[in-house]
């Protein structure tokens, strides 16, 4: 694999907010990243002689750091350009593109906990519009059932079952603003 470059002087960048909405307890651990895929497949190598298989899609995780500003709120900035374009296998130039902003949350950062993982994706992000993601509060610290669960939450509550009340949820929200070059 070629040494993918991140670019040092991203100009698209984005102040992003993150609240907490009726939680049942802290967050310990909020951390964030930045998820980059190459768009161009006629940059990829062509595929293998002996088995057929095409090269999988590159993709770069960029971490973000998000700073709190109180229980609730977080706040950090992530950016559209974070990788160079270049030609990295020999054969034209790879384009990257921004997939998705998103943030891991842990109740208190030990192992087992559910991971709670709302994200941003770049039509939004660019946009300038809120995300807000809709979490069920009983994985809250941690899924009985399933160690180290990964929970990415819903972002359409008419697709929650119906009979889930808003006292059994909480909600992230991401919310995006451009900042000037």
């Amino acid at each position: 694999m070629p040494d993918f470059k991140q670019n040092p002087n991203p100009k698209q960048r984005y102040h992003l907010t993150l609240t907490i909405a009726n939680a049942p307890g802290p967050f310990a651990l909020v951390e964030g990243k930045m998820q980059f895929d190459v768009k161009t497949p006629e940059c990829l190598p062509p595929p293998k002689e002996n088995d057929g298989h095409l090269w999988p899609t590159p993709t770069e995780d960029i971490p973000f750091v998000w700073t709190r500003v109180s229980d609730t709120e977080y706040t950090g900035v992530v950016y559209i350009d974070g990788m160079i374009d270049e030609d990295y296998y020999g054969r034209g130039v790879c384009h990257w593109e921004l997939i998705q902003a998103y943030a891991t949350l842990k109740a208190t950062g030990a192992e087992g906990e559910t991971i709670f993982n709302p994200n941003i994706y770049p039509e939004k992000l660019i946009a300038q519009q809120a995300e807000t993601t809709y979490f069920w509060k009983p994985f809250y610290p941690r899924n009985v059932d399933i160690d180290n669960y990964p929970e990415s939450g819903q972002t359409d509550r008419s697709k929650m079952a119906s009979s889930l009340k808003d006292e059994d949820l909480f909600t992230i929200t991401l919310t995006s603003k451009a900042i000037a070059p």
